[in-house]
């Protein structure tokens, strides 16, 4: 519960005014009727969280003022992919999620937001090392991964995908003796694998998380010793869209989620995600970039093969 007050700290008055204004205007089509599917929500903050607090839950709200109510399902990425990949599973709708391989038995809706790739929360001494005394701020996967051969490991969330070159290298890394990468599941996902880290004891001394979960953590835990930094493979971005079963009803909600899209919930959903990116003038330049591809719908799938 602390984590999510901690949250909407971070959404000022002025930014939920707006989303508020600007979702009253969206909701003015006629309804469509409740939807027959029940709506997974991550329980990853910003997005999500066991409290009902996040920009996975602006987004069912909005769409049940349009009229697609049902109940919400606070799901993890493990469960999240497992059900996604699954074509006997046509009981849930996602909020937003990545579009993933293997799932052509779901229709997905237009681009709603485009995340800013991983960085990653070290410990003071990996800090220091790699970032030469604070002197460097954007360093490597590969010399982080490299640091788990003699240092303590690297945590990254199961279940949920690591995009590009970044995904590459980990992913033969993984192959590689010496190497100490390990994949955690935890209730608060990244949060729990960021309090792990921050226990001196842990063997954890460095944790891939995307950079909106950091500040997030460090407000409800104010003296923890971890630091933030960019990496320089993080180039890539992935759209946030809603999905649902492929089949006439869910075809029919994607098409209602597109107009309130379209008519203002984009905007609203964007506005609040930049409220809680760090404070980080690189992210916040990338998170405005990678945003603009929305305008001509060109948004590419990074876990879709061309």
């Amino acid at each position: 519960m602390k984590v999510v007050i901690t949250l909407f700290k971070y959404f000022t008055k002025r930014a939920r005014l707006l989303a508020y204004t600007l979702l009253l205007l969206t909701l003015c089509s006629p309804a469509l009727g409740e939807s027959p599917y029940s709506w997974y929500v991550f329980n990853i903050p910003p997005f999500g969280s066991e409290s009902k607090g996040g920009i996975g839950y602006d987004l069912v709200n909005a769409y049940f003022e349009a009229g697609l109510k049902n109940k919400i399902v606070v799901a993890n990425p493990a469960r999240w992919a497992i059900d996604m990949t699954d074509p006997n599973n046509t009981t849930f709708c996602t909020s937003g999620s990545w579009k993933l391989p293997n799932t052509d038995h779901r229709v997905y809706s237009d681009s709603i937001l485009n995340t800013v790739d991983y960085g990653v929360a070290v410990r003071p001494a990996l800090y220091q090392k790699l970032s030469n005394n604070g002197q460097t701020r954007i360093v490597s996967i590969v010399d982080v991964i490299n640091s788990t051969r003699s240092g303590g490991q690297m945590l990254v969330l199961k279940g949920r995908p690591v995009f590009g070159e970044m995904g590459r290298i980990i992913e033969n890394s993984k192959h590689r003796g010496g190497n100490n990468i390990a994949y955690m599941t935890g209730s608060e996902g990244p949060i729990s694998m960021l309090k792990m880290a921050s226990i001196s004891n842990r063997n954890v001394d460095s944790v891939l998380i995307f950079p909106e979960e950091f500040p997030i953590f460090s407000a409800a835990q104010p003296n923890h010793p971890l630091r933030y930094l960019t990496l320089s493979e993080g180039s890539n971005f992935a759209p946030i869209r809603a999905s649902c079963p492929d089949t006439k009803e869910g075809r029919v909600i994607i098409s209602k989620i597109n107009k309130l899209l379209n008519n203002g919930l984009r905007t609203v959903a964007f506005n609040l995600f930049q409220q809680v990116l760090p404070n980080i003038k690189e992210i916040r330049e990338q998170a405005v970039l990678n945003q603009l591809c929305i305008k001509n719908n060109s948004c590419k799938d990074p876990l879709i093969a061309d």
